[in-house]
């Protein structure tokens, strides 16, 4: 599938020439070089390029990652688009053949029906047609799983023999997923390919962990902690915010329009115009027009409005977890629980609780990696919204000295931190230096910090 180039940013001077031009205010404080930005794939970790610590040994490698490529999680009336999601069931078992006795009903194959619609019968021009239900991983994106799967293998068995050549026991790596099906299928995707034969032995399997939603910790469970609403509310009411609503409230007007949405959550904010027009774009479908439309550009959604919503959600998002005098604290509720159990899995490996662990697998969202990046200080070039597969990987290295060191690598590349808070060299950061960062975004007791 040819990769789909998009322009975050792109300049005033180009989208005045739009026919969207009235709709080309700026947003403030937002200058950031995306050159060399894709949204529809990530950046993989490349055997050839990758070079261990010198004088060190790795000892463990925690992998954060985002679900592959999906469907929109936004519905649009006018999408008369056909969507794939056929081959995801290839990967979507990690036991040996015999499991036990008690699996004797053979295997399963999901398949989802969207039938041809009648007045009489079904619900006519509900959903799209294809093979898809809203939010679930296409067969790109998992591909693309498989392909950052062979990747790690490339890197982790074949050069640097760290990890087993065939997986001999559970107990080498711990697998968590969201409770979300689009994260699970990406995990098995993902270990299908760094371990084409998965089978431990007949009668073992693969632990599969998953947090009830009710107390999910790898995104902002605002059910669970009233508090994330309640600062994003305060966000939102600050004057700069609310002069960008303001600034970019007829181009949000007109696509409302052309997509034929009225529902509150369209007028709150620039995700669900960011989900539905990407999804679009990374499969290389024509933007959406108004229903019963022509090609008209005031019918239908133009690059350059891609390219301003692409910007105005890098912003909001930003501007939310970043930038904002509250934003530490919202990330602190937001993800500061799971930053505690990254950080924990660290210690006992460290302490020697947990010294067979080698691999460390956590299937989440953009909504997951993006405010890890946040704690992490990530520039301005790694802080844009998490591509598809997004690969965020923590090496905890043993120098001879005996000391620990942290390395972290964001698809592809060694994490760097923005420049006005440059806090540690991310190629080999001193564990006691990591550890002092990580626990400025951990919560000491969130049932009372996440009381309104």
């Amino acid at each position: 599938m040819q990769i789909a180039r998009l322009s975050i940013i792109g300049t005033l001077a180009t989208l005045a020439t739009a026919s969207n031009s009235a709709f080309a205010t700026d947003v403030e404080h937002y200058a950031i070089d995306d050159s060399s930005y894709t949204y529809c794939n990530p950046g993989y970790p490349s055997a050839q390029a990758y070079a261990p610590l010198p004088g060190a040994t790795l000892e463990l490698v925690q992998a954060v990652v985002r679900h592959g490529d999906r469907t929109p999680v936004n519905y649009i009336p006018n999408n008369d688009n056909e969507w794939r999601c056929d081959e995801v069931e290839q990967e979507t078992y990690l036991h040996g053949v015999g499991e036990s006795e008690k699996n004797t009903t053979g295997s399963f194959k999901q398949i989802i029906e969207i039938p041809k619609w009648n007045q009489k019968y079904g619900f006519e021009n509900r959903l799209w047609s294809g093979s898809c239900e809203e939010g679930e991983l296409t067969d790109h994106g998992k591909h693309q799983h498989s392909t950052l799967g062979a990747h790690l293998r490339s890197i982790y068995v074949d050069k640097l023999g760290y990890l087993s050549p065939e997986l001999s026991s559970a107990d080498e790596i711990y697998l968590r997923t969201t409770h979300i099906w689009r994260t699970k299928n990406s995990a098995e995707s993902l270990l299908g390919a760094l371990w084409p034969k998965r089978g431990i032995t007949p009668t073992s399997s693969i632990p599969l962990h998953t947090f009830p939603s009710r107390i999910e910790t790898m995104y902002g469970n605002s059910g669970a902690c009233p508090r994330i609403n309640a600062l994003i509310d305060d966000i939102t009411k600050t004057d700069g915010y609310q002069r960008f609503m303001k600034d970019q409230g007829p181009l949000m007007a007109r696509l409302m329009d052309i997509l034929s949405v009225s529902e509150s959550h369209w007028k709150e904010g620039w995700g669900g115009y960011f989900d539905v027009l990407n999804s679009h774009q990374c499969h290389q479908f024509n933007l959406p027009c108004k229903k019963n439309g022509t090609q008209s550009t005031n019918l239908c959604v133009t690059a350059a409005d891609l390219n301003q919503v692409n910007r105005n959600a890098n912003y909001e998002t930003a501007y939310k977890f970043r930038d904002s005098p509250l934003s530490q604290n919202l990330t602190r509720l937001y993800i500061g629980s799971f930053v505690g159990t990254l950080r924990d899995q660290m210690k006992s490996h460290i302490d020697g609780h947990s010294k067979n662990l080698k691999f460390a697998l956590y299937s989440g969202h953009d909504s997951t990696v993006w405010p890890l990046l946040g704690v992490l200080g990530a520039s301005d070039q790694q802080s844009l919204w998490p591509p598809y597969a997004s690969n965020l990987l923590y090496e905890l290295w043993k120098q001879q000295d005996g000391s620990h060191v942290v390395r972290v690598i964001y698809n592809g590349q060694v994490l760097q931190t923005r420049d006005s808070e440059h806090w540690c060299d991310l190629n080999a950061c001193p564990i006691d230096q990591f550890f002092k960062r990580m626990e400025e975004f951990i919560p000491s007791d969130i049932t009372s910090e996440c009381a309104v």
